[in-house]
């Protein structure tokens, strides 16, 4: 048994270094005169917290949950019939088609966002078949990306949710007269419901924090959390871009106790 335990060394001190330290420097940060680039003198002070009445981070925080609910609500919608398509599939190689949704994962997400971005500009490799788009700066052509970019952060939850499920309970619920309908709505749907929240978290979060994305195909005109602290860090204020940062961290904490509070295993965590 002790020497199991020393295996875990390894994770706890790759935990404590890259997510314990940096956390307590950006809580530092925010509640202090602290940082650690050019300023080593420490004195508490609520100043930086004054920026979260500032327009510029509200307006900045209400495009977050704006863009990422719409993403979200949309992989949803999309993403779950695909799931349930291969979790209900017989065909043998359905692993496989599941496994293919990761490959464009496996690409840079900034070559993506580009290659998104130059569609989206009037001259293209599209303007060969006869099209030409100019949305560069609109809604709807960061939330067309936000969507091909975290779509499979929301299939893969409620796929491994729906693989798993015993299916005797749907045919029980079938045996007892219960439509197809009824018994999706009565017994697949709220089975599911751990795979769901897991999906909508693991998609919200990326998409409220992107800044490559918004960035670019925003044309630098819609600003989201993640590009509120890209932009306070290169300023040089790192008081600003921690108290940022650490509002992220209280959301996604919020979330990942909602993940728990579903998913007590962590069964759909990927």
């Amino acid at each position: 048994m002790n020497s199991v335990r020393r295996l875990v060394w390894p994770y706890l001190i790759w935990l404590g270094l890259l997510i314990v330290v940096p956390s307590v420097f950006i809580v530092l940060a925010t509640i202090s005169t602290f940082h650690i680039f050019n300023e080593y003198s420490f004195k508490f002070t609520t100043e930086s917290l004054q920026f979260l009445r500032d327009p510029i981070f509200i307006n900045a925080f209400r495009n977050s949950w704006k863009y990422a609910g719409m993403t979200t609500l949309i992989c949803f919608f999309i993403g779950y019939p695909v799931a349930y398509y291969f979790a209900r599939s017989e065909n043998r190689n359905k692993t496989l088609y599941v496994a293919l949704l990761i490959v464009p994962i496996w690409s840079n997400m900034i070559v993506r966002i580009i290659a998104w971005e130059n569609i989206f500009k009037p001259v293209s490799i599209i303007n060969l078949f006869g099209l030409s788009f100019d949305l560069i700066g609109r809604d709807s052509a960061i939330i067309i990306a936000m969507v091909s970019m975290y779509l499979p952060f929301m299939i893969f939850p409620i796929y491994a949710v729906l693989d798993k499920m015993d299916t005797a309970l749907i045919e029980a619920s079938r045996d007892l007269g219960a439509s197809a309908t009824q018994s999706f709505f009565k017994v697949t749907l709220p089975l599911s419901l751990g795979g769901i929240v897991s999906g909508v978290i693991m998609t919200l979060l990326p998409a409220m924090t992107a800044f490559a994305l918004p960035e670019r195909i925003g044309g630098g005109t819609i600003i989201l959390l993640g590009n509120l602290i890209e932009k306070e860090i290169f300023r040089g204020s790192f008081s600003i871009a921690a108290t940022v940062s650490f509002v992220v961290m209280i959301v996604m904490l919020g979330l990942f106790m909602l993940i728990i509070r579903f998913d007590k295993e962590g069964e759909t965590l990927l």
